[in-house]
């Protein structure tokens, strides 16, 4: 079964835009792109993210722009990928929430009422011992 959620064309313009502007790595900015949506739950866990040619097409890239961008996200815990299988999303318990681009995309994704009892919980944890 092909899947059907791609990269909208204005996410992709954010893309060539980064880098007409030679403001950042390419690859970073795909990993940014992806990631966030991933966060965002655009791809749910378990479900394959759109197969590399069609990615790379629609995100204006290389295939080996793409490959790293999925090997930084899998090293964040987000995705794994697998011969003929894929790139799938890891299950949320997978994923490093502690990775600054994790993080920055959870908040800009927006802060659940989840997110901020998991934080009390936290600092619960860690002040008394640092006190």
């Amino acid at each position: 079964m092909k899947n059907t959620k791609s990269f909208s064309t204005a996410r992709t313009s954010r893309v060539v835009a980064a880098v007409a502007s030679g403001s950042t790595a390419l690859h970073a900015t795909v990993v940014e792109q992806i990631g966030l949506r991933i966060v965002q739950g655009d791809f749910l866990p378990g479900e394959a993210l759109p197969n590399a040619d069609d990615s790379s097409e629609m995100l204006g890239v290389s295939r080996t722009v793409l490959r790293e961008a999925i090997k930084v996200l899998a090293g964040k815990g987000l995705v794994e990928s697998r011969p003929k299988t894929g790139t799938r999303v890891r299950p949320r318990s997978d994923w490093n929430f502690l990775d600054p681009d994790v993080l920055s995309w959870r908040y800009a994704a927006g802060v659940s009422a989840e997110d901020v009892t998991a934080l009390f919980e936290l600092r619960r944890a860690i002040e008394p011992m640092s006190a």
